[in-house]
């Protein structure tokens, strides 16, 4: 295993650390990328954990958010929609509205279009990488910008529109709506968890990018691709639970690697 930080590295070791994912990626037949929070700090979204972490500052809050909004879906919207909420999820909002794909994102999307990565699965709900042009993209955790129903998974895609009262119920079947996005407590749609999973099973390179590898199911998937012979490979500014089953570990953020990663690969 090959570890190395960005910061302690001149740049022509840091490019030879760039060079030996190249040709991991290069060797494999289908790479796929999972991307995690650590992507979305560099758009200027807060993580929920750490020093700078939404809990940190506003607390921990209740894990039955799902259960609240079946017991009251009116009621939750109204909430929302009146900004009556947890004060960590208005900041969340207000950051998420402002947010733009960074250097990183544009990046994963060239790799996907030049066929070095086949796929990406993300565990932000951001948008950023649908917005960056990444098109085989798997959202595990579903996307701000979608409304869901929770009977029958129709999507309703809401571009930068966001809703002012409850939405009406499913077109297709009636049930209730609400964002795509995972609540606490509410499962993986089968449909996602699904996709991921195939994803996964087809890989015998994972890129693992800005995730700490703490969240399940999510993280889970790359151990199943580590035990099935996938080659597990780490961009994160921090070790991580993953480092010790990465065949490459490079110490720096997805806006600088990733580019980097690019030119690298292109022809």
């Amino acid at each position: 295993m090959t570890s190395t930080s960005s910061t302690e590295l001149s740049n022509p070791e840091l490019l030879a650390t760039v060079g030996q994912i190249a040709a991991i990626i290069s060797e494999s037949s289908y790479a796929v990328g999972m991307t995690g929070a650590g992507m979305s700090v560099e758009s200027g979204i807060p993580p929920f954990r750490g020093a700078d972490g939404l809990w940190t500052k506003h607390g921990t809050p209740q894990m039955d958010g799902y259960a609240s909004f079946k017991k009251d879906p009116t009621g939750w919207w109204n909430r929302r929609t009146n900004r009556k909420i947890d004060a960590h999820i208005n900041e969340l909002r207000d950051a998420l509205v402002k947010a733009e794909p960074h250097a990183g994102h544009h990046a994963l999307a060239a790799l996907e279009k030049q066929g070095s990565l086949q796929s990406l699965v993300t565990q932000n709900i951001d948008a950023l990488d649908e917005k960056a042009g990444v098109e085989n993209l798997v959202e595990i955790h579903g996307n701000r910008t979608k409304l869901r129903c929770i009977e029958c998974g129709d999507r309703v895609s809401l571009g930068d529109f966001g809703p002012l009262f409850a939405p009406d119920p499913c077109n297709k079947c009636g049930g209730v709506v609400k964002f795509d996005t995972v609540m606490f407590g509410e499962p993986i749609p089968d449909d996602v968890m699904t996709a991921a999973r195939a994803e996964i099973d087809k890989a015998d390179c994972v890129l693992a990018i800005g995730t700490s590898a703490t969240v399940r199911p999510a993280s889970g998937l790359l151990w199943i691709a580590q035990s099935a012979g996938a080659t597990i490979i780490e961009i994160n500014p921090t070790e991580t639970k993953l480092t010790p089953i990465c065949e490459v570990s490079l110490r720096s953020t997805a806006g600088v690697a990733l580019p980097l990663l690019l030119e690298t690969l292109s022809p």
